[in-house]
């Protein structure tokens, strides 16, 4: 039989020191990762309309009635359907969240575990379309990083799917920090002198010592099932990930925040009469198209009878409409659309 379980993730306490139910916290915290997870689409969606507000306020530069214009005309559905693409690239973020509970210790099945894999996977394989190709090398190897600090750490003996057993002197030199398992620990220590007491008499009970030793044994169970537990509930330590996807998280707010650039195309509108209008289609119709001024960022309204043609262009002189996909890096026969040459009146 086993008997003495410790946890080498924890610091060894003094027997002075203030001790916590670690199996209490530890569900706790696992509790609100649960609701996290549980309310995580409403999360979703509050991010994702807070960010839409904000990239309307970023392409209109600020204007209140461009912003309402923009809103009116695109329609909420398609000003949504814009933010949630220009978001796209922070689903590494959850991507990454997702494939941390993987790590979770003998609280998953395997079967759950490989139906996430292969989620994560199949979801990083669909957005390699989409997205561009350092995206995907980002996020694969922030993967990559999790398993090798995984890897590290259970090599450290800091994972382990099973506590590390002690000898008896190991252990009686070694207060648990858990309460419970204090308190078991306590009583095996009191019975082991008690039974040492018996022992060192000259004519001593047999019946009574082999009865201590049942005592001793069913507190040492409880204690190994305690330790069990609070083993099972435990994580891998890999902190530095999290730094990782908050700085990730941060850089691509960043760029979010630096970029008006709206998620429309950009055009060159031919107007009859020789006229020509530079800036981003916001809606179009038999009667009336409308118009978003790249130079000033104003909302404006044509007749589309009057529109001769309409062309794609790149406003910052790149090619920003063909997105360099882990699919696409290596051909050569791109889409190239040439810079929108600047307005002129008709």
């Amino acid at each position: 039989m086993r008997w003495f379980l410790r946890n080498r993730t924890q610091n060894v306490p003094r027997q002075d020191e203030e001790r916590f139910d670690h199996l209490e916290l530890l569900r706790a915290k696992a509790n609100r990762r649960t609701s996290a997870l549980t309310h995580l689409p409403a999360y979703a969606g509050a991010a994702v309309v807070t960010l839409m507000i904000v990239k309307v306020a970023l392409v209109s530069r600020g204007a209140p009635s461009t912003m309402l214009a923009l809103i009116a005309d695109a329609g909420v559905l398609q000003v949504t359907a814009g933010a949630v693409i220009l978001l796209l690239p922070f689903s590494g973020i959850v991507v990454s969240y997702a494939n941390e509970e993987i790590y979770k210790f003998r609280l998953m099945p395997k079967v759950k575990r490989r139906e996430i894999q292969v989620a994560i996977y199949l979801t990083i394989f669909i957005l390699s379309f989409l997205l561009i190709w350092s995206w995907v090398a980002t996020v694969v190897g922030f993967l990559l990083l999790r398993h090798l600090l995984f890897l590290w750490d259970k090599r450290r003996g800091r994972a382990m799917e099973q506590p590390v057993p002690l000898s008896r002197d190991e252990w009686l030199q070694r207060p648990p920090s858990d309460i419970v398992c204090y308190a078991f620990w306590q009583q095996v220590k009191i019975k082991l002198e008690e039974k040492e007491a018996l022992q060192s008499r000259p004519s001593f009970d047999l019946a009574a010592i082999s009865g201590m030793q049942s005592e001793i044994d069913a507190l040492v169970e409880q204690f190994n099932e305690r330790a069990s537990a609070i083993y099972r509930e435990k994580f891998s330590q890999g902190s530095v990930v999290g730094s990782i996807m908050i700085s990730y998280a941060l850089i691509l707010l960043i760029q979010f925040l630096s970029n008006d650039r709206p998620w429309f195309p950009a055009e060159q509108v031919e107007l009859k009469g020789g006229g020509r209008e530079v800036g981003y289609v916001v809606n179009s119709s038999d009667s009336w198209t409308t118009i978003l001024r790249e130079r000033e960022r104003a909302v404006i309204r044509i007749r589309s009878e009057l529109i001769v043609s309409r062309a794609l262009c790149s406003a910052s002189g790149r090619d920003e409409i063909n997105t360099k996909t882990l699919w696409r890096i290596t051909l050569d026969q791109n889409a190239v659309y040439k810079k929108c040459p600047s307005p002129r009146k008709g």
